[in-house]
């Protein structure tokens, strides 16, 4: 019997992800039931004004296989969105050389908050980069974990993972 390209990418997504889930299990295990209340009451404040930084460690394309990246993030200040992530994936009309993609700085147009399950946040920003329309899907959990689903009209859908940025000195 052979594994088909389909079987082996949902196999090491899989293993990724329990892997993923096992490491922050046991992060979240070395904090004390006060450290853990603080950090999440941060990242509630931090989401309540509306300047958050959530630090990308994943993209998931819509083809091809995920990817574990670095130095990437999406900030939102406000009614303003400073987007420097990755892309991959097929557009269709854009400017030549492949315009902004996902590297941005724009105002939000609109901005919805939602609480699906008491353990998250799910916030939704229509943004205009000046070549798109965009919708981002953000999905935040009180341990700062973070989900990013993007739309875009002339963009392949994406998504990433990863954490929001939590200071504790302010």
């Amino acid at each position: 019997m052979t594994i088909t390209t389909a079987m082996r990418k949902f196999i090491f997504i899989l293993a990724t992800a329990i892997m993923a889930f096992a490491a922050a299990s046991c992060a979240a295990l070395r904090m004390t039931p006060e450290e853990k209340a603080k950090i999440e009451a941060k990242i509630q404040d931090d989401l309540d004004n509306r300047e958050f930084i959530i630090d990308v460690n994943q993209m998931n394309p819509l083809r091809g296989p995920s990817r574990n990246v670095n130095s990437f993030s999406l900030e939102v200040k406000e009614d303003f969105l400073i987007s420097r992530l990755p892309y991959f994936g097929q557009a269709w009309n854009v400017p030549y050389g492949g315009g902004k993609g996902m590297n941005f700085e724009s105002k939000i147009s609109d901005y919805i908050e939602t609480m699906p399950k008491p353990d998250r946040r799910q916030i939704t920003i229509a943004t205009n980069n000046g070549e798109d329309n965009l919708v981002f899907v953000i999905v935040v959990f009180t341990n700062g974990k973070a989900s990013i689903d993007v739309r875009a009209r002339n963009r392949e859908s994406i998504s990433y993972s990863g954490d929001m940025r939590v200071s504790l000195d302010d």
